[in-house]
């Protein structure tokens, strides 16, 4: 396997940092897009693992962090605060845009070894659900999996979005031990700009490629009725719903990742089988 670090910019010079997995040789391969979910990065617990396993499947796998995912000298942890604090729905679509058109375009390390007409894309929480919203306007991408999508971006409750406005941010959790992280009104903002464009549900009825649900059983961050009523609203002829048993959502997973659980090697073999059966190889 060939790893490899390369950086994508924005033209304001916001950096989007990815990692390229493929396996050695000379063969042409298909490429998978790997997203992480708020609070996530591309080398939080089983991203790396799962870029590795997807690469020896014999996949191109690209993960990335989002521009303002609060990721800057340190790779394996949110320490770039202020960063996070400015991210919004909006920078995330345009992140989103920035690597789908590289990789389009060639202009990602070894592109001459990918096949580029056609590739998947796989997210986690709402990077599942991001996936499928390119999906509308990126007719390259072939397949989908996703691991605890969630079914909306509205998440806050009347009250909740009223002192976010009058304080001019709101604070989320960060890691254990850690300070919690803010979001200024801006991601507020941004998310009732986005309405339209974040219409998950509507996505998924309107998909016409396959997409494979995952969702853990008990995963209390996003709970299993959201994955039931994403699959409800999808072609039963194409897409499939898998609950993944013992799991929450990220799959019995901490930062760093030692060894892998159970279920993640569940979510991980029925990812690749569904990449292997759904796109070209």
């Amino acid at each position: 396997m060939i790893e490899s670090d390369f950086t994508l910019s924005h033209r304001n010079q916001l950096k989007v940092r990815c990692t390229l997995r493929i396996p050695e040789g000379r063969g042409i391969v298909t490429p998978v897009v790997v997203a992480h979910g708020f609070l996530g990065f591309k080398d939080w617990g089983f991203f790396p693992y799962l870029g590795r396993r997807l690469s020896e499947a014999g996949f191109a796998a690209i993960t990335f962090n989002h521009a303002l995912s609060g990721i800057r000298d340190n790779p394996w942890k949110i320490d770039d605060k202020e960063g996070f604090s400015r991210n919004t729905t909006t920078q995330e679509l345009r992140d989103w845009d920035l690597v789908t058109d590289a990789l389009l375009l060639g202009k990602v390390p070894l592109a001459d070894r990918m096949r580029l007409n056609a590739f998947g894309a796989i997210g986690h929480s709402r990077g599942g659900s991001y996936a499928i919203l390119l999906s509308r306007r990126v007719p390259q991408i072939a397949s989908i999996v996703t691991w605890g999508a969630i079914r909306t971006f509205d998440r806050f409750d009347t009250e909740t979005r009223r002192r976010w406005r009058n304080q001019g941010y709101l604070e989320v959790p960060g890691d254990e031990h850690e300070m919690p992280l803010r979001m200024s009104v801006g991601a507020l903002e941004a998310l009732e700009r986005d309405d339209r464009r974040l219409e998950i549900l509507s996505a998924v009825r309107e998909s016409t490629i396959p997409i494979l649900f995952l969702h853990g059983r008990q995963d209390r961050r996003v709970p299993l009725s959201e994955g039931e009523r994403l699959w409800q609203c999808a072609d039963p002829r194409l897409c499939r719903f898998q609950v993944i048993e013992n799991a929450g959502h990220t799959f019995q997973t901490r930062h760093p990742l030692t060894t892998p659980s159970l279920p993640l090697l569940e979510a991980v073999s029925k990812t690749i089988g569904w990449f292997g059966s759904t796109l070209p190889q």
